[in-house]
Order: structure tokens, then sequence, then C-alpha cells
């Protein structure tokens, strides 16, 4: 018999061995599927929403301005992301203690949050007695009054602003309920409630740590397609806006030239001197518009007053 060709014998025993390597290779796939959660799925993108987004983004710069009331230093603030996650979620991933002040939104319902890292407070508190922004271990004990303090400062601020933010989208009233510094026993949404959830850094002198608002899917989602529509604006609204636009005044300025002198000779100017500028009267005279230099022109007459004709935009 060629030695190349296997016997009946060995066909069954291969055969054989086959079969049993399918079979623990279907066992080992079916102990690795598991179940859709289509609660996952269900729930609504921020980014859907443009005026959340607006919100978002107007929130983060007015807060450039108004946490300078509580920093000694200019903060720098960044946008890390928004995501949806049920509340359960969110609370066990925060550390203890964290500041989070939760409040009402009327008309919307639900509880709103915004959620302090630790870090952040120790960094601020170090920033306003003179000491740098290093990173600080989280010792897990609560925050001392002083602490506390800075927390309340904090989101006075936090609240002002994001209460001006929402409000040039819709009226809005925001109402503080309280502060809660151990996550772990914070009981103010169902665990599978789902929030819509900011993260900003914020950076002071090469240390950072986070801010976050949490938003109550559950509470906007009867004003959902309110905030959708908001930008969306008919004709007659682009007409009455473009008419309220064009009532606004403007300020238009012209700079004739400019001449140097010594301090000496400024002090002895007196009415009826001749002050000789550098331009020569044939050059474009610069024209500005809100102090921002927009146009060139030429002097001239119109009836009884000084007037200018425009010859040109002014380069860059």
């Amino acid at each position: 018999m060629d030695e190349h060709v296997l016997s009946q014998e060995e066909v069954n025993l291969l055969l054989q061995t086959l079969g049993k390597e399918e079979e623990k290779r279907e066992g080992r796939t079916a102990k690795n599927v598991h179940p859709l959660d289509t609660t996952t799925l269900e729930h609504i993108y921020a980014g859907r929403i443009a005026s959340l987004e607006l919100i978002f983004e107007r929130w983060i710069t007015n807060l450039k301005r108004g946490l300078i009331s509580v920093m000694v230093n200019v903060p720098t603030i960044l946008k890390e992301g928004v995501s949806s996650v049920k509340f359960s979620e969110l609370i066990s991933k925060l550390p203890f203690p964290s500041a989070v002040g939760h409040f009402n939104l009327h008309p919307f319902k639900g509880n709103f949050m915004v959620i302090l890292d630790p870090k952040l407070i120790y960094m601020i508190l170090s920033n306003v007695f003179g000491g740098s922004a290093k990173p600080y271990k989280i010792e897990g004990k609560e925050f001392t009054k002083v602490e506390m303090r800075i927390v309340e400062k904090l989101l006075k601020v936090l609240y002002n602003e994001l209460q001006e933010a929402w409000r040039t989208v819709m009226d809005v009233e925001l109402v503080p309920v309280g502060i809660e510094t151990n996550p772990a026993i914070l009981v103010v949404a169902r665990p599978r409630e789902r929030y819509i959830v900011l993260k900003i850094i914020v950076s002071l002198e090469g240390g950072d740590g986070f801010i976050m608002l949490a938003i109550p899917e559950e509470g906007i989602e009867p004003y959902r397609e309110m905030l959708k529509g908001l930008l969306e604006r008919s004709p007659d609204d682009y007409k009455k806006l473009m008419k309220a636009i064009m009532n606004v005044p403007i300020r238009v300025s012209v700079k004739l030239g400019k001449a140097k002198i010594s301090l000496g000779g400024l002090y002895e100017l007196k009415v009826g001197d001749t002050l000789i500028l550098e331009n020569s009267t044939k050059e474009p005279v610069e024209i500005y518009v809100e102090g921002v230099r927009k146009f060139l022109g030429v002097l001239g007459h119109s009836k009884d007053r000084k007037a200018f004709r425009l010859i040109g935009y002014a380069q860059e």
C-alpha cells in the first residue's frame, strides 16, 4: 500500500477528532455571546440638538471671564466632549470627596448637576493663597470649611453663567437645591436614568481638573423639538432680524494723519499753533468702523459739512 494513502481506520479517527474540535469551538463561542442591551441605544444625542451645543459653547466662553473672580490667574478652559451615560455609571466613577451641585432648571423637569473635580478645588485653594497648581492627592476625607467656601463660590459663578447661556436660547430659572460631597449617597435620579454630560478641562499654571455639567435626558425630552427648532428661522424672521441690525448705530472715524513731537514741544503748544502731519494732503485717509480699519478715502465737502469719499478697502 502507498505510504501516502490513509487507511480506513486512520480516516475514521481523523473524522472523530475534527468533530470534537468543532464541538469545542461552538462551546467557546456560546460562552462569549452576550445579549444586546437596547436601552443603551435609546437616548438623546446632544449633537443632534443644535441649541444645546450653542448653550455649551456660550457657557464655556463666559466661564473664562467669570472664573477670574474666584481664581488669581486666568484659567484655560477646553471642551473635552459630550456623552450620554446612566446616572449610576456617572456617579460610580467620581472620587470621594467630589463636589456635586444639584439644581432645578425651570421649566425643565428633573435634577441637573454640576460636578467639580476635587483636584480643581485644591488647585484653586492653593492658587488663592499663593501656592502652585501642583497635583494633589485625593485623601478620601470631607472638604474643610475653607474648601467648601471655594466650592460655593465656584458653583455660584457656574450657575450664573449657565443661566445666562440658557437665556440666550429660552427663558429659564435656575434654582440651586444642594451640594453633596459623597457621590455614593447621591440619590437625585434613578440608577438607569440617562444624562447628557458635558466635560470641560480647566488648566491653571500647569495643573488641570475637570468640571462636568449633567443634564437629565428625560427632563429635556418634552422640549427637544422646540430646542431643535429654535435655530430654524423663517424668511420673515430673517427680514425682521436684518431690519433690526440695519438700525444699530455704529461709530465711524477718520484718521487724518500722524506726527512726532517731543514732550517739551507738546508742553509748549498753545492755541493757534500749527502741527504739521507726516501725511501728504494727496494721500488717502484711513477710515475706521468701531475702531477697526476698514476703508480708504479722500477728504472733501458735501454742502456745508466736511465729508470723505470711499476709494477702496484698507489692506490687512
